[in-house]
């Protein structure tokens, strides 16, 4: 066999070529993928890792020979370093070593066919849209090329519209929606040939079963138990003790977001101030009426009639000061008790005025609560993309 980088070979010896094939033409390259693993989608870094296998198919009219001159030999397997291979890199890649393909061997067949199925661990950027989540659909795109051959040196083609996913594991977090591929010529104004690439878009969808079990459906009772919170009545003590706890539990839900988001971007420990709490007391109305033990104290200071006696026969000059002493003390405690019952009547009749109010706005606060939170659920998940991926 003859070969571009050595004279005549033996019969006994074979031989390869370790240079780019000569020829007027473009060399062509099938270039193939098959998706094995989706490994993570790191969206803080805006990353895919995948496990893939690459596929290159080309033909090197350098490597051809005769089988029945070589004892029926008709394919050998030989190191990558030892032949002209295609130089086809990644573009997107943000892998420490760029290149993270394992060097497996070449099959090389007698015609001069040549097939190189690398596999490896790609890193590659993936732009991350969340507008969504979490029913938000992924495209994260693959770009390959020749790292130092245009495209009147090398020629990239795709074997088929898709890359292969028949041996695909799937992923617990996202599903797997296609990977079709498309060859870009991009030609620019400082040189005149072209400049080929093999670009596969991995499409994938989030499962939303785990978060709806954890997120959308735990918002959804909290919400409805805000919900029925309206229909206690306005008077009620524990409807403000509910609200009171809702606003608790948002409060604290909130400041662990905030919390989270701190650490998460600032790394170092934070000292954080903490606020003093003011504890407000409840004032107590003053002009209480007198109890039963004030009025038995001013009737211990009457006078007791004795038995067959009237007010009439104590009408005399000598007790006539102590009476109407007495009289006038008795007049005083029945004005305080008539005044009394007066404010009390009138307050209940304000007191029944602004629970009447509150029941009004009350309603009023349900009917617009509830107006709010069907529309903008209903809007956000009619919205979506899809709403259930198990």
């Amino acid at each position: 066999m003859r070969s571009a980088s050595s004279t005549t070979c033996s019969k006994t010896t074979m031989c390869w070529s370790g240079r780019w094939p000569t020829s007027p033409e473009p060399l062509v390259v099938s270039f193939g993928l098959t998706l094995q693993q989706i490994i993570d989608v790191d969206e803080k870094n805006q990353l895919l890792i995948t496990n893939v296998w690459l596929n290159l198919e080309w033909n090197d009219v350098n490597l051809r020979w005769n089988a029945s001159e070589y004892g029926g030999v008709q394919d050998l397997r030989i190191p990558p370093k030892n032949i002209w291979k295609p130089d086809v890199l990644m573009y997107n890649s943000a892998d420490e070593k760029f290149d993270s393909t394992y060097p497996t061997n070449v099959v090389l067949k007698n015609n001069g066919s040549c097939l190189y199925v690398p596999p490896g661990i790609f890193k590659s950027t993936c732009k991350i849209d969340i507008t969504w989540f979490p029913f938000d659909d992924q495209e994260c795109k693959m770009k390959f090329g020749s790292w130092t051959y245009d495209g009147w040196q090398l020629d990239l083609i795709l074997p088929s519209d898709e890359g292969d996913a028949s041996n695909f594991i799937p992923n617990g977090e996202w599903t797997l929606l296609g990977i079709p591929g498309k060859r870009n010529e991009l030609s620019y104004a400082c040189c005149p040939q072209p400049y080929i690439d093999i670009t596969y878009s991995v499409r994938i969808r989030r499962r939303t079963l785990y978060y709806l079990h954890n997120l959308v459906l735990p918002g959804i009772l909290i919400s409805t138990m805000v919900l029925l919170a309206f229909t206690l009545p306005p008077d009620s003590g524990e409807k403000l003790t509910l609200g009171t706890y809702f606003n608790c539990i948002m409060f604290m839900v909130a400041s662990s977001v905030v919390s989270t988001v701190l650490i998460l971007n600032y790394p170092s420990p934070l000292r954080q101030l903490l606020a003093n709490v003011l504890d407000m007391d409840d004032d107590y109305r003053g002009g209480l009426a007198p109890g039963p033990l004030t009025l038995a104290a001013n009737s211990a200071n009457y006078t007791r009639l004795p038995p067959g006696q009237s007010v009439d026969d104590l009408a005399a000059p000598g007790c006539l000061a102590g009476c109407a002493r007495e009289l006038q003390l008795i007049l005083r405690e029945l004005r305080t008790v008539t005044d009394r019952l007066r404010q009390d009547d009138e307050e209940a009749v304000v007191t029944s005025d602004w629970k009447f109010a509150a029941m009004v706005v009350d309603r009023l606060c349900l009917i617009v609560f509830t107006l709010f939170t069907v529309v903008a659920t209903v809007a956000v998940l009619l919205s979506a993309p899809h709403i259930i991926v198990p």
